[in-house]
């Protein structure tokens, strides 16, 4: 499917976080450590998928709500939430969250790219949105 060029950058992060979803969702396939597992989802969590999240919240999801999309912004918001909460779980020390870790990231992308993403590109004026969507966004979570 092609994507709008705004769109691009995520919809590559995504592919990256399918992988490592998989890879999370069997965290002890032959071959693999849990714990090793757990150490690449905190380290792709702090190097760009929280950043990824920002752009989103700080961006996409508020042109949603203002373009009549709220319910799909707070699905998006909800989501996000329920990884956050996952990966703190993981911050904490445990590898018992993966696989829900995984599975949860593994279905909130595919929402994105199945839902989210052909919404914003039919609702969303993203040429103007593309700088928000360009720069890593810093500071605090919303």
């Amino acid at each position: 499917m092609k994507r709008s060029p705004a769109l691009v950058p995520l919809s590559r992060e995504h592919h990256e976080a399918l992988v490592l979803a998989r890879r999370a969702c069997d965290p002890e396939r032959p071959g693999a450590a849990p714990q090793d597992v757990r150490e690449h989802v905190l380290s792709s969590w702090t190097g760009r998928i929280e950043s990824h999240f920002r752009q989103e919240e700080q961006a996409l999801l508020p042109a949603l709500a203002e373009a009549g999309a709220g319910a799909d912004a707070e699905e998006g918001l909800r989501q996000h939430h329920t990884i956050r909460r996952l990966v703190g779980e993981l911050q904490a020390g445990g590898t018992a969250s993966l696989p829900a870790w995984g599975e949860a990231m593994r279905a909130h992308v595919q929402w994105e790219e199945r839902h989210l993403f052909p919404l914003d590109e039919r609702l969303l004026d993203l040429a103007s949105l593309s700088p928000a969507l360009e720069r890593a966004p810093q500071g605090a979570t919303p």
